[in-house]
């Protein structure tokens, strides 16, 4: 695979002295980045204060106080002791960093409780860096198998954008697992398409227990017409997440284990509830792009304006629901990788109406996999202009976040941390990104059912 790799890109930098400079800029970004990470992550682990380090005083707002890890992977570490000591997984606060996931996940993640600070963010950076760079192989993977070659093609051409990619660079700060969650949704697609009940059950059993929401790839096989194998994986997937569940509570303690998927069910019914929404008055939107989020900045943090969210975003996925019901009474009862483009098409819709659903949405990680594949499957040129023009200044939000600092230091950091130059903060770019992908997807898809029945070529719709 890395062979191929390497000729194909040898072979698009030999016809293109544009792609070299650009491939060359993006790869000497990528390294000084990595760099600025490697001193960000110093600066975190000093027994000093921070400012000893960056040599000037930081605003009373930054919690300094001795070595740490990045925020989010801080939250599982506290999850983990939480859980060993027997403590609330799920405490009230009235702040965006708080645990959002299952008690199992806490379990797993307990072995990583030996490791010093240094140790356990040297070692999730790695990780990082290895699923980022699988997520790319393995839809090089996907496409050849698939006999996508044009998307193989435009993959190798947008390698660039996967170096710049804001959504990666900014997990690699806060050491979430947004990357991660996009491989493992990856390999579930991947799974379902070829309907591989085994390795579709193990990736769907390990979503389930972290990201729910992730687990849309499963209902592919369903819009297909494929309901045996659909039934199987579903019932499967369901004995195993109670087997799950059961192993985790009988290795807590059954008390305290009851208790805490008690709470974890509680948490995420009170979800939108309890989240420090952004109203009018906050002066900026933030980095929360949902409907939602949306609809309250504009025009307060009310019930009604609740309500109204709630309806914007069922008006949105009507079409997708009509799509679905389309499907269903004109299946095509074939496996995914027979007919790729309409499996992918309707893997990537699924996706981002769970995006368009939530009330929290931050990132789109597996938009730079969408990319490629909407630029090398959409015919129309201003459909691929209008693709350009709405993720590229998406994947470049970490360039200009990094040239902000860099020009006028604390300045431009507010309390958050927000930068105060950068454009998302005030423009829902996420979620702009994802309603253009989502109308282009659904106007291809809607008209489907009628060319069910033309030929034997409709893997090549």
């Amino acid at each position: 695979m890395s062979e191929s790799l390497g000729r194909h890109l040898r072979q698009i930098c030999s016809r293109s002295k544009t792609f070299r400079f650009v491939l060359a800029g993006a790869a000497i970004y990528a390294v000084l980045r990595l760099a600025i990470q490697g001193v960000y992550l110093a600066v975190m682990l000093m027994t000093l204060s921070p400012a000893h380090a960056i040599g000037g005083e930081l605003p009373e707002w930054v919690e300094a106080a001795g070595p740490t890890v990045p925020v989010d992977l801080q939250l599982y570490v506290d999850a983990a002791t939480r859980l060993l000591e027997r403590q609330d997984l799920y405490p009230t606060a009235d702040r965006i960093e708080v645990y959002q996931y299952s008690p199992s996940y806490a379990l797993a993640f307990t072995p990583f409780l030996g490791l010093s600070p240094a140790a356990l963010a040297i070692v999730h950076t790695f990780l990082h860096l290895v699923a980022y760079g699988a997520l790319y192989l393995r839809w090089r993977g996907i496409f050849h198998r698939l006999n996508l070659e044009r998307a193989n093609h435009v993959l190798a051409w947008t390698l660039p954008v996967w170096l710049v990619f804001s959504a990666f660079w900014s997990d690699l700060s806060y050491l979430n697992i947004y990357v991660i969650m996009a491989l493992l949704g990856t390999l579930l697609i991947d799974a379902v398409l070829h309907e591989h009940l085994g390795r579709s059950l193990l990736w769907l059993s390990i979503i389930l227990q972290i990201k729910p929401h992730w687990a849309f790839a499963a209902v592919v096989p369903l819009l297909l017409g494929r309901y045996r194998f659909f039934l199987k994986l579903i019932a499967l997937a369901l004995v195993t997440y109670v087997a799950i569940c059961g192993a985790t509570i009988l290795a807590v303690g059954p008390a305290y284990g009851r208790q805490q998927y008690v709470a974890y069910v509680q948490f995420l019914a009170n979800l939108s509830r309890d989240f420090p929404w952004r109203g009018p008055d906050a002066g900026f939107l933030g980095y929360n792009h949902s409907i939602t989020q949306i609809v309250v900045y504009l025009l307060g943090v009310t019930p009604a304006a609740m309500r109204l969210a709630t309806s914007v975003k069922a008006l949105l996925l009507i079409p997708l629901a009509a799509v679905a019901w389309r499907c269903l009474l004109n299946p095509v009862d074939r496996p995914g990788y027979t007919v790729p483009q309409i499996g992918l098409d309707l893997a990537f819709a699924l996706y981002l109406g769970a995006f368009i659903w939530l009330d929290m949405v931050w990132e789109l990680s597996l938009g730079v996999a969408a990319f490629p594949y909407l630029l090398s499957t959409l015919q129309q040129r201003s459909a691929r202009a209008l693709l350009w023009s709405v993720f590229l200044p998406y994947s470049l939000i970490d360039l200009w976040q990094i040239a902000s600092f860099a020009l006028f230091g604390m300045e431009v950091i507010a309390p958050g941390p927000y930068i105060l130059t950068d454009p998302s903060i005030y423009v829902p770019i996420v979620m702009l990104v994802i309603l253009t992908f989502y109308a282009l997807l659904i106007r291809r898809l809607w008209s489907l059912p009628a060319r069910l029945h033309l030929s034997p070529q409709i893997q090549q719709i």
